[in-house]
């Protein structure tokens, strides 16, 4: 068991004075926050210092394109001006897709901030093939690696559960199945090695099947941290 776990609100909205309200909100009781800018119809680079201006705790920053399983809509060079804007911009973690071309104008610092990863809403490939995957995040050395897939057969999730064990000592790996069948990941992977658990704000719809509220794992958190 794990004591290293953080839940991680997830903030987002359909436009910037919304998704700065949610912000603000979620603030007073969450630990750690992901800024999903990539909920915010026409967000430009310029938005940024906006959102990062309020940033008082943890944060990751994630504009995901849809090409990636997000909602960002305009082109890939848009996103990828945002997204190498937001690591100059404070947050402590910016999320970038494995394969996308942003990655490779890195530098070493920004490293140091990068959560690299791996959407998959369609299935679970083959424990083989994610062990592959992570072997491959791990030559960025990135500061947090992520695999997310789509559970749909009753075998994905010892597939994830292997894939977890899989982690290095101090590597900080977060691995979740996604949809109503993978709900069980959310609850038992973060105290069992994956660093992060994500959950809505009370009220809030899920960007993500399956998707749990600080609710619903703060006792576990309270009981590990005791």
């Amino acid at each position: 068991m794990s004591k290293e776990f953080k839940i991680c609100t997830v903030i987002q909205g359909k436009n910037l004075e919304t998704f700065v309200k949610n912000l603000k909100k979620a603030q007073k009781t969450a630990m750690m926050i992901e800024l999903r800018a990539d909920s915010i119809k026409d967000f430009d680079a310029d938005d940024i210092e906006i959102i990062q201006g309020l940033v008082k705790l943890p944060s990751i920053f994630t504009c995901r394109h849809v090409n990636e399983g997000g909602l960002f809509e305009s082109s890939m060079a848009k996103q990828e001006e945002i997204l190498l804007k937001a690591f100059s911009s404070g947050f402590t973690y910016v999320d970038v897709a494995f394969n996308n071309p942003a990655i490779n104008d890195l530098t070493d610092e920004d490293k140091s901030r990068l959560l690299i990863s791996y959407h998959n809403n369609k299935g679970t490939p083959i424990l083989a093939e994610l062990v592959e995957l992570l072997k491959y995040m791990r030559t960025f050395n990135p500061a947090i690696m992520k695999i997310a897939t789509m559970v749909k057969d009753k075998m994905d999730v010892p597939i994830l559960a292997s894939l977890l064990r899989k982690r290095k000592k101090d590597e900080k790996l977060i691995v979740i199945g996604m949809g109503k069948k993978g709900e069980i990941t959310r609850l038992t992977f973060p105290p069992a090695g994956s660093y992060i658990a994500y959950v809505t704000m009370k009220g809030e719809k899920n960007m993500a099947p399956g998707m749990l509220t600080e609710k619903d794992l703060q006792p576990m958190f309270n009981y590990l941290n005791k």
